[in-house]
């Protein structure tokens, strides 16, 4: 098959991932960077377009033009990537710097003194560092959350920079055509993978966007939307996984029922917005006074639940009271104005023979007791 069609071919794939991509983006609306892909399948598909019209409109406006949109699609690619990681700053002098070489090449040897074999190794190495500063990006920035479409995604950008290259070496070692549409097997095959790859870039793109959003829908499940602690229902699931781990290691587990003073009056003389300042600034207090390993939840209204893992009884009524002081401390500021709050505090261990339900509620029986005694206390049930 002929070059000229590969080119045609490659537009109309372009063409349908950047359809592809606008649909994903309108799915994902609000999504860090999945606004700006379709830019780059945009780009690149009027590149692949004006390539592909070669025959018909003038050769400087395909070569030129036509060529540096594709510099433009990775620049833009870049961007995206930047955006969908979150990342402030980056290598965007060398991005827009590259693009700069490449259309300096494009006009000396595309326009000025043309040469197919000059031009195509500009900027097939230009291509090349391009595409990979976006691989690196990835590799540098995908997390746990992204490990399977992050990598994929990587790997497809290294591949396609490593084409680019390859197309560099090989047209340095056979040369080229003068006529770029008469391009031999070396510029036919890295046209057909780098058309391969583009798609895998989309999907790899895709797929990442789609495992983010699983992931923010899963923090939203797991999470309290006031304090970010943990929420009940999660709670009670990270709760039988401890509990198991307890069993099988025969170490001990305890947890800690917390539940503020007199909230209720902070709410009805302050306002709701001072009541949630003040859940907030006790959740920021509890997540610095405990360890990395403890588990520490929202349980429902003011009550706050805290899993102590490994923990014998009476380590954990030291944590106890150690928050108990500590939340006495707490400065609750919220427009000019200031509140300070006292928690009651219920703790149990676990016992071989119970499980969850049976912790709970020996904590919630201590904590009973304690708010009959006035609160701002720590007891265990025995």
């Amino acid at each position: 098959m002929d070059i000229h069609t590969l080119h045609i071919e490659h537009a109309v794939l372009l063409g349908l991932y950047t359809f592809l991509t606008l649909i994903n983006s309108w799915l994902h609306h609000g999504m860090r960077g999945v606004h700006l892909f379709p830019i780059y399948n945009l780009c690149a598909f009027v590149a692949a377009l004006l390539i592909a019209l070669r025959l018909h409109i003038p050769e400087a406006l395909a070569i030129v033009v036509g060529t540096l949109f594709f510099h433009l699609a990775y620049l833009a690619l870049y961007w995206c990537l930047m955006d969908f990681f979150g990342k402030k700053s980056g290598r965007w002098q060398v991005q827009f710097l590259l693009t700069g070489i490449a259309l300096v090449a494009l006009v000396q040897f595309g326009v000025l003194h043309p040469s197919t074999r000059n031009r195509v190794i500009a900027f097939s190495l230009v291509f090349t560092v391009q595409i990979g500063l976006c691989a690196y990006l990835v590799f540098r920035e995908t997390r746990a959350n992204l490990r399977v479409s992050g990598a994929l995604m990587g790997i497809v950008l290294a591949l396609l920079s490593l084409t680019n290259f390859l197309r560099a070496i090989g047209t340095f070692i056979y040369g080229a055509p003068t006529r770029y549409l008469a391009g031999g097997p070396i510029l036919q095959w890295s046209l057909v993978i780098t058309s391969v790859l583009q798609g895998g870039v989309t999907v790899a793109f895709v797929w990442m966007t789609a495992a983010l959003l699983r992931q923010e829908l899963h923090v939203l499940a797991t999470t309290d939307s006031l304090t970010g602690l943990l929420n009940r229902r999660a709670i009670e699931v990270a709760a039988e996984q401890k509990i198991a781990v307890s069993r099988q290691q025969n170490r001990p587990l305890s947890a800690i029922l917390l539940d503020l003073d007199n909230f209720k009056q902070i709410n009805d003389t302050l306002g709701h917005q001072q009541g949630d300042a003040a859940l907030v600034a006790v959740a920021r207090c509890l997540q610095r006074e405990m360890r990395q390993s403890d588990l520490v939840a929202r349980f429902g209204g003011d009550e706050f639940l805290i899993l102590l893992g490994d923990t014998p009884q009476q380590t954990a009524l030291e944590i106890a009271e150690r928050l108990r002081q500590r939340l006495e401390e707490v400065p609750v500021l919220r427009d000019y104005t200031q509140a300070r709050v006292s928690a009651s505090l219920g703790l149990a261990q676990l016992k071989n023979s119970q499980g969850w339900d049976h912790l709970i509620t020996n904590c919630d029986k201590a904590l009973y007791t304690v708010k009959s005694m006035g609160g701002n206390q720590v007891l265990i049930c025995c």
